[in-house]
């Protein structure tokens, strides 16, 4: 699904300035932060072509010198999507990362650009801006739900096909000989470039190593294999299985979260959404357990079973008839369609989101104007858009399909009949929910074939490397079961589960999980098999409140 996260504010950095190389340099960025512009070809496969792409890299250097003998190495991560933002998700955790793992070593916290995405270049972006991108997405939700009908079906089917072609013309990203940067952006290609970034990682220290003599050089680091540290999570997870499997030998750490089955992920992406009505559940369990902590809550219910009938009348009520809402420079109507996708993203971080749609749902009820959702993007203004971090959420979601149709099968010739199928066979399965899952894939039964990939890792994915997966007990978006198949696939591996419901256990920060997560990080030391964490806390619960958004990274 689309990446988002909670907004913080940092200095902006204009990466026109940095000159990409074939190592890396690293000029100060973002305050505490080093950024650098690495230089990697266009076609791993291909020698003879002529063209590059150059990847923008931000690290948080470690508390200690590259040469002193507690620097632990470098960790990289990826935030998922794909769409997302390496460089906005490393401005977002990395210190918490680095502070949850600091004790005997110290840290390095990398992130990269994708090829094709934000600040690495050229970008596989389709429109020209926010602005004309916000629009194609307003004209889609204004249609309805794919569920909502054969006119809003096909209205979106034609909007998909129109956004296919305008990438398929633009020329944003087309080479002078016809190459086009959406034919080399498949998980394939990005492992490729996270092996590159671990030699040139390594090839750097060694350096350093040679030139600063304050502390003794303990191995011949010229001789040995590097070795990727990695925390990847959601869509971050298929690119760690891959690299895994392609790679092995050069697998240190791996730190998994919020699991893809990459069977699934490569197939048509059928089984995420299992978890989904359970979660919806526990809203209505917790909203009564919490009483009057939750808006949604009335003092006559008798058990959760009115929760659950009010948010049923309510949703038989917007589909009688739309309400509408206005502020923040939105005068918008709000139908069942846009509740339910509001319901949708609650469920993957319910500690922070469950009171949030509480509160809207009970505000749209009482005929209280609640302002536009919580969980739309504002209006693309020059204002609004001082923040790098909504330019990608906006226009990450273009890359999506470039990313996931070539790791996916081709579904061009199926045309519009087989999608429905596959929608058929989604929606009978699971509601609602399966429209939106179904709205996620659609691209790739529209996305062009002059656009199809030309390199795609088919597996096995498996070897002899001790992962360590983690996974919420439910999760809308990765259930569990894909943790468990992945960790038994991967020799040595563990599954560590979390107690919890949302998309992601890592964050916000259990002690337990953590405890676990450093022993592994920092020792090697996976938990025994079957092991099971408590969660920071639980939806509505008093010691909730201190949890804010500043504790959430939520991955698509």
């Amino acid at each position: 699904m689309s990446t988002t996260s909670t907004s913080l504010q940092f200095s902006t950095f204009d990466w026109t300035t940095i000159s990409s190389a074939n190592d890396l340099n690293y000029e100060k960025c973002y305050e505490k932060f080093d950024c650098s512009r690495l230089t990697v070809p266009l076609d791993w496969n291909n020698s003879s072509s002529p063209h590059n792409i150059s990847l923008a890299i931000v690290r948080l250097p470690a508390k200690v010198p590259e040469s002193h003998p507690d620097h632990g190495g470098t960790i990289i991560t990826n935030p998922g999507g794909p769409g997302g933002s390496g460089v906005q998700q490393a401005l977002q955790i990395s210190q918490r990362l680095q502070n949850l793992l600091d004790g005997p070593k110290h840290y390095e916290i990398l992130s990269f650009d994708p090829r094709g995405i934000f600040h690495s270049k050229p970008n596989a972006y389709c429109f020209d801006s926010a602005v004309e991108s916000e629009i194609w997405y307003e004209q889609k939700r204004a249609a309805g739900g794919l569920a909502d009908g054969e006119y809003p079906l096909k209205y979106n089917w034609a909007a998909e096909q129109a956004r296919g072609q305008l990438c398929a013309n633009t020329e944003n990203g087309r080479f002078e000989d016809g190459e086009n940067i959406r034919q080399h952006v498949s998980t394939a290609y990005v492992a490729r470039d996270m092996l590159e970034i671990v030699k040139k990682v390594d090839q750097r220290r060694t350096a350093i190593f040679r030139r600063d003599n304050q502390f003794p050089v303990k191995a011949d680091f010229s001789k040995s294999t590097p070795k990727l540290q990695y925390v990847g999570t959601s869509y971050g997870t298929f690119l760690g299985q891959t690299f895994a499997a392609m790679y092995p030998e050069h697998v240190g750490r791996m730190l998994l979260d919020a699991n893809l089955d990459p069977d699934n992920w490569q197939n048509r992406y059928e089984a995420s959404i299992d978890d989904h009505a359970q979660i919806r559940e526990i809203f209505f369990e917790t909203c009564f357990a919490a009483g009057s902590k939750c808006a949604f809550y009335r003092e006559y219910d008798k058990s959760s079973d009115d929760i659950r009938a009010r948010w049923e009348s309510s949703s038989e009520a917007l589909q009688r008839a739309p309400t509408y809402v206005t502020g923040k420079g939105r005068a918008t109507p709000i139908t069942l369609d846009d509740v339910r996708h509001g319901f949708f993203i609650a469920t993957y971080q319910p500690l922070f989101f469950f009171k949030k749609i509480a509160k809207y749902l009970n505000d749209l009820m009482t005929d209280v104007n609640p302002g536009p959702p919580f969980w739309q993007l504002p209006i693309p203004t020059q204002e609004s858009f001082n923040d790098e971090l909504l330019i990608n959420r906006y226009m990450g979601g273009e890359v999506g399909p470039a990313v996931h149709c070539s790791d996916g099968p081709y579904l061009y010739d199926e045309q519009l009949e087989g999608f429905k199928t596959y929608l058929t066979n989604l929606t009978e399965r699971f509601g609602w929910g399966g429209a939106i899952q179904a709205d996620y894939k659609i691209s790739c039964w529209t996305w062009p074939a002059s656009l199809r990939t030309k390199w795609r890792y088919d597996g096995p994915f498996n070897s002899s490397v001790p992962i360590l997966f983690v996974n919420n007990r439910l999760d809308p978006a990765t259930p569990a079961k894909n943790a468990k198949k992945m960790a038994a696939s991967f020799n040595g591996s563990v599954f560590l589960e979390q107690n919890s419901a949302g998309h992601g256990a890592l964050w916000p920060a259990s002690e337990c999980m953590w405890q676990h997560v450093k022993k592994y990080m920092v020792e090697g030391k996976l938990p025994p098999p079957g092991t099971v964490c408590e969660p920071l806390c639980r939806p509505f619960e008093d010691k909730c409140e201190d949890i804010d958004a500043e504790n959430y990274w939520l991955f698509g």
